[in-house]
């Protein structure tokens, strides 16, 4: 998505602004309302509790934009979903929360859950958490095998290659544990530095 989306809250005489995602400058932090003026108790505290949420989305659209983690991607994006969709009910049961631009804003979110689908996010982030909870249980024969299963598909989640490289290594497989070292230089983008560099540097360390 080239052009920046914001989601437009009105709040009875203020107005609250929130960008979606992939800005190219720093994002702007929403203004708090300037003024109480002709808000009662109730209103005051729909005011404070839409801001939360649209701050909320803020935060977890930008982090679900940026992450290079696919588990952080997927868990962000999703809560930014949930909080939109508080933030709609919130503005149809009290009428003097508007929204504007919402289209835009969620466009922005289908855009990122399309690409997130096409990079297999999803199902690394699944496998994954399998794969950890096959460890936790001991289970580590059948942990290799989820990991394994994310390896042949290209996935680009250090963690994947890391807890696959640190269970050969426990394992004293160390032909294993090279061949997983040198998958995660080929799939893991150098623009991911620091988990690239971790792999690069125990490659050489190992070789």
């Amino acid at each position: 998505m080239e052009a920046l989306a914001f989601l437009l809250v009105g709040l009875v005489v203020v107005a609250v602004v929130a960008w979606a995602i992939r800005s190219k400058g720093n994002p702007r932090r929403p203004s708090r309302p300037s003024s109480d003026r002709g808000l009662d108790e109730l209103e005051r505290a729909m005011v404070d509790s839409a801001q939360r949420l649209v701050e909320v989305i803020n935060e977890s659209l930008q982090i679900a934009s940026n992450s290079k983690n696919a588990d952080t991607k997927i868990s962000r994006l999703d809560v930014a979903k949930d909080r939109l969709a508080e933030l709609k009910q919130l503005s149809e049961d009290y009428p003097f929360i508007k929204m504007k631009q919402l289209p835009q804003v969620e466009q922005s979110i289908a855009d990122l859950d399309r690409e997130f689908v096409h990079a297999r996010y999803r199902e690394a982030a699944d496998g994954n958490m399998q794969g950890r909870s096959l460890e936790k249980e001991g289970k580590i024969t059948e942990a290799i095998a989820a990991y394994e299963r994310l390896l042949e598909e290209g996935v680009d989640t250090p963690f994947t290659y890391r807890r696959l490289a640190i269970i050969y290594s426990k394992r004293k497989e160390k032909d294993e544990e090279l061949r997983v070292l040198h998958a995660a230089i080929k799939n893991i983008p150098v623009e991911n530095s620091s988990h690239y560099q971790w792999f690069a540097e125990r490659l050489a360390k190992k070789s």
